[in-house]
């Protein structure tokens, strides 16, 4: 039980974090508050679960609620990663087009390479 409230949980976050719920409320251009919260998603999609499944009433509202808890940390834990991964990722591209600029006008060193000159190089 434990376990697939916790895959329930984790399905809510990447489905919202990931886009894909804005992405079929655009497509069907309907908003559905349940699906666009975290929280909202994952304490009623529990809940339903664990109801179907004929798990107490006390045991599934309450374990709904933590699970709703848990997924608002677990959002905030990819948000985070999402963030640094943007970083480093800007960090390596803007790395690789300053090296490649500096290659092709004879420069050795890559700090003079600065952001206005990627950005030109990448209009051209």
């Amino acid at each position: 039980m434990i376990t697939d409230v916790i895959l329930i949980m984790v399905s809510c976050v990447l489905f919202i974090q990931m886009g894909l719920a804005d992405a079929i409320q655009s497509l069907l251009k309907v908003k559905f508050r349940i699906l666009s919260c975290v929280k909202c998603s994952t304490f009623w999609f529990s809940l339903i679960y664990l109801l179907v499944n004929k798990t107490s009433l006390l045991l599934s509202v309450s374990t709904s609620f933590i699970a709703s808890y848990v997924a608002l940390w677990a959002a905030l834990i990819y948000d985070t990663l999402a963030r640094k991964y943007n970083n480093i990722y800007e960090q390596i591209t803007s790395t690789e087009g300053a090296d490649s600029h500096a290659e092709s006008s004879g420069q050795n060193d890559t700090k003079k390479a600065g952001r206005d000159e990627v950005r030109k190089m990448q209009k051209k």
